[in-house]
């Protein structure tokens, strides 16, 4: 049995078994997409921090918010998380500071948890989930 058979009647097959239409079957077989759908990355903002500045940064049903960061270089920054949802695995952040090594706390449900750092090095650092599922950007100016 050649490919091109063996691929309709896989598709066929599992189109009949719900779940996946004929042509998405087709394109799974055919090497094209392998069942690995793949969503462009959502932005969900920016925040500055000054010197002794708080960031805000909620936790909510799309990942971080905002996702984005810029700090200064050496000053003292508080980073501020909320987790506002329960539908997400970000129930912990990992903070990379540059330092060996990284800040882990937990996030319970509607209660702040204030991460005071510094970032000694320049350069792009990242917040996230254990998981590492949801993350956000920490740019150190």
């Amino acid at each position: 049995m050649n490919w091109n058979r063996r691929a309709l009647i896989v598709s066929t097959t599992l189109a009949l078994a719900g779940g996946w239409s004929v042509a998405r079957a087709a394109d799974d077989m055919a090497g094209m997409n392998m069942g690995k759908e793949t969503k462009p990355a959502k932005e969900t903002g920016s925040a500055t921090a000054k010197k002794g500045e708080k960031v805000e940064i909620t936790v909510t049903d799309k990942g971080f918010e905002p996702d984005k960061v810029t700090v200064k270089k050496g000053e003292s920054v508080e980073l501020v998380f909320t987790r506002k949802t329960d539908k997400t695995c970000i129930k912990e952040v990992v903070l990379d500071t540059g330092a060996p090594k990284k800040i882990q706390k937990a996030l319970p449900l509607n209660k702040p948890v204030t991460i005071k750092t510094k970032f000694a090095k320049a350069g792009s650092l990242s917040y996230a989930c254990n998981m590492n599922m949801f993350s956000g950007t920490v740019t150190v100016q």
